[in-house]
């Protein structure tokens, strides 16, 4: 049997000049992968802008001072400040953007959601330099694309290991077709191979949401520190916790960075083992107009346990 145990993570946002978070709170998660003996350090994207800037951030992850196996994706905000995509690969020291790695009896296939469709149907990767969306993007338009989705069904249909797969953007209550793609994809292989397809990690949407759909795990990872943001500023943390952060009284903000250590049995056993925390300085949605819901549900400072048996049937 193979088992691997993960510490997950998402949305830390580290970028100084627009949130107060500084690099001690990966520390915090790393050494909860340790502590906790984990295989792994997965990350959901958004992990953080300017991501090729050389400050050591992103190699304390990738190279971190325990060698933890890691395993990452792309958000939006990895490829904003950057001056292109290639260059971000090299930086993460991949050749592309989606690919696969077989780790511990499972193969992690890390998707890009970073796609967008045109007015006419033309496909684009989210392009990089700047804050916000270019000209004709939204950041809820994200795709997959014909030519990575059938790459995804080959990568899972050739896998001879259990898939686990992770991508910045949730899919198992979208109505987009991409996405509705991707579903089908994995139905289709679970149903051809049962168990091939285990688990689909995501982020972005900072809420806390856990769904089975067709013996498949969909965790919706909440953000590590940023929780609901606003495009207004609401004033309420004191002034020396913002100041140099542009964006810091645009949202509320986690005390301690959330984590969750995922325990993952080929057998279709999960147990993800969450964690709370408060508010920093008390600042939750509700003192700004919240809580805001969406179809993930409403933010809130911690991340659910719980245990799922998935082929039990």
């Amino acid at each position: 049997m193979s088992k691997v145990k993960l510490c997950v993570f998402s949305d830390y946002h580290y970028w100084p000049a627009l949130y107060p978070q500084d690099q001690s709170g990966l520390d915090t998660i790393i050494e909860r992968a340790h502590t906790a003996d984990a295989d792994v350090i997965l990350e959901c994207g958004d992990f953080a802008a300017e991501a090729t800037k050389n400050d050591g951030f992103l190699q304390k992850f990738l190279n971190n001072k325990y060698g933890i196996k890691t395993a990452f994706c792309y958000g939006n905000h990895e490829l904003e400040q950057v001056d292109s995509l290639e260059l971000l690969n090299k930086a993460y020291g991949v050749d592309n953007s989606y690919f696969y790695k077989d780790m511990f009896g499972f193969r992690f296939i890390t998707v890009d959601t970073n796609f967008w469709y045109d007015d006419d149907g033309t496909l684009y990767h989210y392009p990089g330099r700047g804050v916000g969306s270019p000209k004709g993007w939204d950041y809820d338009d994200n795709a997959f694309g014909k030519e990575q989705l059938e790459w995804i069904s080959k990568t899972i249909d050739e896998s001879p290991y259990p898939c686990i797969l992770l991508g910045h953007t949730p899919v198992d209550l979208s109505d987009k077709p991409d996405h509705k793609e991707f579903l089908k994809i994995i139905k289709a292989a679970n149903e051809k191979n049962r168990g091939r397809v285990l688990i689909y990690f995501s982020g972005d949407k900072h809420r806390n949401h856990i769904a089975v759909v067709d013996d498949v795990l969909h965790f919706n990872i909440n953000a590590t520190y940023n929780g609901e943001w606003r495009s207004t500023k609401h004033n309420l943390f004191p002034k020396e916790f913002t100041e140099g952060h542009a964006m810091a009284a645009n949202c509320s903000i986690f005390k301690d960075p959330l984590s969750a250590i995922v325990t993952v049995e080929d057998d279709g056993h999960i147990k993800i083992e969450g964690m709370e925390t408060d508010y920093m300085y008390g600042v939750a949605p509700e003192m700004y107009g919240g809580p805001f819901e969406d179809q993930y549900g409403i933010c809130e400072p911690r991340i659910s346990s719980g245990e799922y048996y998935l082929l039990k049937k």
